[in-house]
């Protein structure tokens, strides 16, 4: 019989696209500075436009195959207009547990147990796709009645950007899958592949519970 422990899993990674996002309703903005989709580049992508500092949007995440014993990371998604290598972004991610039948909606608040670091950089080139770094919900921070996790995107600063050159194209999630049933007791966390090599076979240096 196979169970969790006796499998080496690959750390599993999950996309939330900005169109999971919510931002207009009947025509109407709902989320803080009420940002709006623009196509990016031409491209029939579209991307939410960051106007200001504080330009957030929020939506509901599942996690039911998250193993909530290992730690969860998040990392934004983004794009820019800016050829300005010195333009600096930054972004914070914070989160609600949902409890079916227990939890009030509200505005998402509570922060990652690590913060994605300030001042992510522009690359210089202009619609060039970026990633943050990684912020850290840890290990056992989630209870096992959790359904959901309400979670808000916020540009906390946008520095020298100019209004609309920060763009917004998703949450990626990055998490120890939960795909067999029985305790998950020893288990190691899922196995991180180097960020350059997505599809490679190279392990990261740092691993978690290592």
């Amino acid at each position: 019989m196979i169970r969790d422990f006796n499998v080496e899993w690959l750390e599993a990674r999950k996309l939330i696209l900005a169109q999971q996002f919510q931002t207009f309703v009947t025509g109407a903005g709902i989320a803080a500075g009420d940002p709006v989709f623009t196509e990016q580049n031409a491209t029939g992508i579209s991307a939410i436009s960051i106007a200001a500092a504080g330009d957030s949007v929020s939506t509901l995440l599942d996690i039911y195959e998250v193993d909530i014993t290992k730690q969860i990371r998040f990392r934004v998604i983004w794009t820019q207009t800016s050829t300005t290598a010195t333009d600096t972004v930054d972004w914070i991610v914070t989160y609600t547990p949902i409890i079916i039948d227990t939890t009030v909606l509200v505005d998402p608040v509570t922060a990652l147990s690590t913060a994605i670091t300030t001042g992510q950089a522009s690359s210089g080139t202009a619609d060039v796709i970026q990633a943050s770094s990684f912020g850290v919900l840890n290990r056992n921070t989630l209870a096992d009645t959790t359904s959901f996790l309400a979670v808000k995107v916020e540009a906390d600063a946008i520095g020298t950007f100019s209004a609309d050159e920060v763009k917004f194209l998703g949450l990626e999630m990055r998490y120890t899958p939960r795909r067999t049933a029985g305790p998950r007791r020893n288990i190691l966390g899922g196995r991180r592949l180097l960020t350059t090599r997505p599809l490679g076979v190279q392990l990261a240096t740092a691993q978690e519970g290592l």
